[in-house]
């Protein structure tokens, strides 16, 4: 009994190892912070309005110093949050290729979907409107109309309903 307990503890044990095992042989991503990862969240400051990344003047000193003073903070072990706020202390938020998701600045997030909303809500209140409003219009000239249009008709089919029994059926 005591060696099929043995036995018995050694089978659940066993696949607890072996998944162990196989953890510590799959390489572990590793996050690492690039110098072009960084580029792309700041605006070149040289009065073109691109991102540093995309910036095209060939003789740009500006963007090569600002590119420069990233690779530095990447090589001394500074993170993202360190690199973004030494750039806004040193040239303000204007230099962020996209606004701070916080105080005012939430309204550049908020207002395009605001805007769409709004939009999408005046278009189906006039839709509304307009169906009903033709509703309206139909139902009260189908209404006077009716009564004189039901009387024509009435009279027609009576005379065709003569002429009919009249010539018989041929």
């Amino acid at each position: 009994m005591g060696r099929m307990f043995k036995v018995m503890r050694l089978n659940r044990l066993l696949p607890s190892v072996l998944v162990l095992f196989v953890l510590s042989l799959v390489p572990l991503q590793v996050y690492a912070l690039t110098v072009s990862e960084m580029t792309k969240q700041f605006i070149c400051q040289c009065g073109c309005t691109a991102v540093l990344d995309n910036c095209t003047h060939a003789e740009c000193s500006i963007r090569d110093e600002m590119t420069n003073l990233v690779r530095q903070r990447v090589e001394q072990g500074k993170t993202e949050a360190e690199i973004v706020s030494f750039f806004v202390g040193r040239y303000g938020e204007k230099v962020l290729a996209s606004p701070p998701k916080k105080g005012f600045n939430l309204t550049v997030w908020i207002t395009p979907f605001a805007a769409i909303l709004a939009g999408a809500a005046i278009i189906y209140i006039v839709i509304k409107k307009w169906v009903r409003r033709g509703r309206a219009v139909e139902m009260t000239t189908s209404d006077a109309d009716s009564t004189e249009h039901d009387e024509e008709y009435e009279i027609r089919l009576e005379k065709e309903l003569k002429d009919f029994e009249s010539r018989g059926f041929r």
